[in-house]
């Protein structure tokens, strides 16, 4: 099988390419912008487009047996136009357990290009990561781990109980590749989140232990804060916390994964072991002390 994969210069995409590449039965080409960088993805056939480029997707799809889509759900409609050029009828896209907030401002687009890919002729597979961690690639633990080591004391808005449930990038991964070649996996919805959910103040109490820290947490009321960076935000004053991150505090991100576990046989890791690799990958890395 020869699939074309996006984002894998992302880190989703770097485990999932290191599983095909494991599996040693598939061709693995990378949709990559011009800007990307390559060397991340030595070994691997490399063609230049962009998924908001629906033409550059179809003529890196020619010769292809499917598209594993990590670049994000939001390209549907150029996704869908590029595999019919291009006559490619199977389809594993990233979509997001962001679809279950109740924010519309979250859900909408989500549940909205996922609907697109119904009654529309495909082979299609949507997989919902929680958030992702693992490395230095990700977009939130390995700051909240390098916060950590160099800081004693963490601003935590609200009471800090609300549920997380991240996911570790090489269980993602081998769920994501399950989908695309498990036999009766298409026209479904998977959602892959991390073993179980924890408050976040534990996850952050978890994320010190492993680097062998402790914090003391200080508690910050969280709805004048958010209004405090909505202000800011007006203003166009760049901050390095967003208001609607603040206002997504206030919703448990807690997933059940009951159907993954029974038809991919889907077992993520314990979130203390995910983030105890991470800190070993950051400390090669002289990232945390």
């Amino acid at each position: 099988m020869k699939v074309l994969v996006s984002g894998g210069t992302g880190l989703l995409g770097q485990g999932f390419l290191r599983v095909l590449q494991g599996a040693g039965e598939y061709e693995a080409r990378c949709l990559i912008r011009p800007t990307s960088c390559t060397e991340r993805l030595k070994g691997f056939e490399l063609c230049c487009g962009d998924a908001e480029d629906a033409c550059s997707m179809e003529k890196a799809l020619r010769g292809m047996d499917a598209f594993v889509h990590i670049a994000g759900i939001g390209y549907a409609p150029q996704v869908l136009e590029a595999m019919h050029r291009a006559g490619v009828e199977r389809l594993v896209a990233v979509s997001s357990t962001s679809a279950y907030s109740r924010f519309e401002f979250r859900s909408a687009p989500l549940l909205t290009n996922e609907a697109l890919l119904l009654d529309n002729g495909l082979r299609w597979t949507v997989v919902r990561p929680s958030m992702i961690y693992g490395t230095e690639l990700d977009h939130n633990m390995h700051k909240l781990l390098r916060f950590l080591d160099r800081f004693p004391i963490f601003p935590l808005f609200g009471d800090g109980e609300n549920l997380w449930q991240p996911v570790y990038y090489e269980d993602l991964a081998q769920g994501m590749y399950t989908a695309l070649t498990r036999p009766g996996t298409e026209g479904e919805i998977y959602d892959l989140p991390g073993e179980r959910p924890l408050p976040f103040v534990e996850l952050v109490h978890t994320a010190a232990g492993t680097l062998n820290k402790k914090v003391r947490i200080v508690h910050l009321p969280a709805e004048p804060v958010r209004r405090g960076l909505l202000a800011a935000e007006r203003l166009r004053v760049p901050l390095p916390v967003k208001s609607e991150q603040v206002l997504r505090l206030r919703e448990d991100k807690a997933y059940l994964y009951e159907k993954a576990r029974e038809e991919l046989g889907y077992a993520p890791r314990a979130f203390s072991e995910g983030i105890a690799l991470e800190v070993d990958r950051l400390r090669e890395l002289g990232m945390v002390r």
